[in-house]
């Protein structure tokens, strides 16, 4: 198997169909809020599908689901329908799902990986949410199953790709790349609104299979993996993969068969008749794609042309919505490239130290500011920046007020500059002898010195000045 792997002979397809669900205060066909704490308290004839109901769009929804499509480079129809896929399932109060199956909202987009490989969009397009099941364990360990219907009818948007990924690597890093356009265009908010995944995976020329509901983009990247193994193994054995629908189980890393696949056909699309065709202007779609904030790769490019950072560091912040709008912020204070240097560098080497997130960490610009203009202005050391910030982030403390409450401010005149480092060559002359031999070490020993003695107050480039003029009489 190993050197069919090799040759590529058992080359992995992957396509994803992600559904992202929309920050709307109401439903996609009624009034409904899309928050409530207690169990079916948010729910009415209309997303339970009662006889008579009648849905009504939800405008914001539309102009949403717009904006994704066109972010995503997606044609706009302008005009587009909705259809029923008919399925029997306890979360489906109605015995079908409102969706959009002939004419999408959106479709023919892409979106680019980092290294510039394009991956086709195929559609965007709204539906409704069904009701969600909990099981739970029952009396003398039977099983069953809760329904709650606060779910139904919360707006989602389905982003449906070619089966161009050929890693889970690739897998995951679209869907990094496309959290963080969601969030930049503030239709999504993480940590209250859900994202799921179906991966479609197979091997190239065997059978396709459905890994359903996925949630967490690790579990993605780790339930591709251990489907493009399993369905290798099976192919090498001689096999014969089915089309099926499989679900995945973190704790144990793998997949398990659920049933075998669907077709288009067995969901017997029909137009909904309860909903007229949607018609969008094209003087809407331009007014929308005008509204359209600065996206990630709209802002690498001011940030290398107007503030001067390199494409790296522009990249990195521009990668994260909430570290791009935290830049923005202090370096309306501060320089530019200290700022890019101090959050690309320490700020995230601190947060991915401690696993958390830059939205966890409680840090807040006017923190961040209030330390870099002390470190501006020589008054205190990158050392004892970076020292004041992991506090900082520790204890959800101001790093700048560290700073004062500790006498870290450096309060150190040349006199006493000169002085540490005349010591500190007196002191060590081998370490000198070993300079003046071409070592690059004994420098950076001798600043080690200085600093020590003088409690870490001092700027390292600015002692190894003193000491190499030192040197040199």
């Amino acid at each position: 198997m190993t050197a069919q792997k090799e040759t590529g002979e058992l080359k992995s397809m992957i396509g994803l169909e992600i559904h992202v669900q929309l920050d709307t205060k109401s439903k996609l066909f009624c009034s409904c809020p899309t928050q409530a704490e207690e169990p079916n308290s948010a729910c009415c004839e209309i997303c339970l599908g009662m006889p008579g109901s009648k849905p009504s769009l939800n405008e914001s929804a539309v102009e949403m689901a717009l904006k994704i499509a066109l972010a995503l480079n997606c044609k706009i129809n302008n005009e587009f329908y909705f259809s029923r896929k008919t399925y029997f399932y306890p979360d489906l109060a109605k015995d079908f799902q409102i969706t959009q199956y002939e004419i999408p909202l959106g479709e023919k987009g892409e979106l680019a990986l980092k290294a510039g490989k394009k991956i086709r969009i195929t559609r965007a397009h709204l539906e409704e949410d069904p009701a969600s099941l909990v099981h739970e364990g029952g009396i003398a360990g039977s099983n069953y199953s809760l329904i709650d219907y606060n779910r139904s009818g919360i707006p989602l948007v389905e982003i449906v790709t070619e089966p161009d990924f050929e890693s889970p690597q690739e897998a995951r890093e679209f869907l990094d790349l496309l959290l963080n356009l969601l969030n930049y265009l503030g239709v999504f908010v993480q940590g209250k609104n859900i994202l799921k995944v179906d991966t479609n995976v197979s091997i190239k020329g065997f059978e396709r299979v459905e890994v359903k509901n996925v949630t967490g983009f690790k579990a993605v990247e780790d339930a591709l993996k251990f489907e493009i193994e399993r369905q290798r193994q099976l192919i090498a054995s001689g096999g014969k993969q089915a089309r099926e629908t499989r679900s995945f189980d973190e704790a144990s890393g793998k997949t398990r068969s659920m049933r075998t696949k669907e077709t288009e056909d067995d969901y017997g699309y029909i137009f909904e008749p309860d909903l007229a065709m949607v018609e969008v202007p094209e003087k809407k779609i331009a007014e929308l794609k005008k509204s359209l904030p600065e996206l990630p790769e709209q802002k690498i490019k001011r940030l290398v042309n107007e503030k001067g950072l390199g494409e790296y560091d522009a990249r990195v912040i521009a990668s994260d919505f909430a570290l791009g709008k935290l830049f923005d912020e202090v370096s309306a204070k501060v320089d530019a490239k200290i700022s890019a240097k101090f959050l690309t560098r320490d700020l995230l080497a601190i947060l991915n130290h401690d696993g958390i997130s830059l939205e966890e960490s409680g840090v807040k610009a006017e923190w961040i500011a209030g330390l870099l203009k002390m470190l501006a202005e020589g008054k205190i050391t990158n050392k004892i920046a970076k020292d004041a910030m992991i506090k900082a982030v520790a204890e959800k403390k101001n790093p700048a007020e560290i700073v004062k409450s500790q006498g870290l401010l450096k309060e150190i005149d040349s006199g006493e500059l000169e002085k540490a480092c005349r010591e500190a060559v007196a002191s060590n002359k081998a370490a000198a002898e070993d300079f003046s031999k071409g070592s690059e070490k004994a420098l950076n020993f001798l600043v080690g010195q200085a600093m020590r003695s003088l409690n870490g107050k001092a700027d390292a480039k600015e002692l190894q000045k003193i000491i190499l003029k030192l040197l040199k009489k």
